[in-house]
């Protein structure tokens, strides 16, 4: 186990710890690092379903459970970062994920209309799919780190804060 106290220990002391759990959040984001005890992870095989075979190891897939601290500091960072692409307009128009009234039922409803737009008027329509559920896994980190800092304007803190999020992270 990672964490000396379980999260829903945490969670009824939320009151008591939220000052001490506040600062350690800030001393984070405004040092631009993220504390090697919260790029620790545990993972843990999980059967991709119920009902496959437990035997054959293609069944399962890896969770890794990080502490509660990491993913309380992923979750404010992600929020700043988040407010910061849509207050300077750097979020893609046509993005669902990750904003705010936008869903999966926003995103088809957007490709039912990419579909249905050519066909009013007699026009073929393709459609291609590609099943991005593990890209990020594939991503090379220097190159993103250089996309948000080239395209985004990422610098500074902000900018090293992420570094040390993606870097020297242990299972």
């Amino acid at each position: 186990m990672l964490d000396p106290v379980t999260t829903f220990l945490m969670r009824e002391s939320v009151d008591l710890l939220l000052p001490f759990l506040t600062t350690l959040i800030n001393t984070s984001l405004m040092q631009g690092r993220l504390p090697s005890s919260q790029k620790h992870a545990i993972v843990t095989p999980h059967l991709k379903r119920s009902g496959l075979d437990p035997t054959d190891i293609a069944n399962f897939r890896p969770v890794s459970n990080l502490t509660f601290m990491s993913k309380v500091t992923e979750r404010v960072a992600a929020s700043q970062i988040t407010t910061y692409l849509s207050a300077n307009g750097l979020m893609p128009r046509i993005q669902s994920a990750y904003r705010k009234k936008h869903s999966t039922e926003t995103a088809m409803l957007r490709v039912w209309s990419d579909v249905l737009t050519p066909a009013d008027v007699r026009e073929v329509t393709q459609l291609g799919l590609l099943d991005l559920s593990a890209a990020f896994d594939c991503v090379d980190h220097n190159i993103l780190l250089h996309g948000l800092e080239v395209a985004f304007g990422l610098t500074h803190t902000e900018f090293e804060w992420i570094r040390s999020f993606l870097t020297d992270r242990m299972q």
